[in-house]
C-alpha cells in the first residue's frame, strides 16, 4: 500500500515536471513573456495527458508513452495559445 502511494506520487511529480518544462522553455525563449497564467494549465495538461495513457494501455510501453504525452500535450497547448494570440487584431487607438 505504501509503495503504491510512493510510486503514484513519483509518477504525478514526473508528469508535473514534464508539464512545467514546455512553459519554462517558452518563458526562457520569450524572455519571461510566457505568462504566469499559463503555468497551471500547462502543468495540469501534463498530468491529465500522463494519466490518460495508462488508462488505455496498461503495460510498460503505456507508462513510457505517458511521459512523452505529458510533455507533448502542454507543448501543443502553449503553441495553440501563442498562435491564437498572434491572430487577434490589434484594438484601434
Amino acid at each position: 500500500m505504501l509503495f503504491d502511494a510512493i510510486f503514484i506520487t513519483l509518477f504525478v511529480l514526473g508528469w508535473l515536471v514534464l508539464g512545467f518544462l514546455p512553459w519554462f522553455i517558452l518563458s526562457v525563449a520569450t524572455r519571461g513573456n510566457a505568462g504566469m497564467r499559463y503555468l497551471l494549465p500547462s502543468m495540469s495538461a501534463g498530468v491529465v495527458g500522463g494519466l490518460a495513457v495508462p488508462l488505455f494501455r496498461d503495460d510498460g510501453l503505456g507508462l513510457a508513452l505517458s511521459f512523452v504525452v505529458a510533455f507533448v500535450l502542454p507543448t501543443l497547448l502553449l503553441t495553440a495559445q501563442r498562435v491564437s494570440r498572434r491572430r487577434q487584431p490589434e484594438p484601434p487607438g
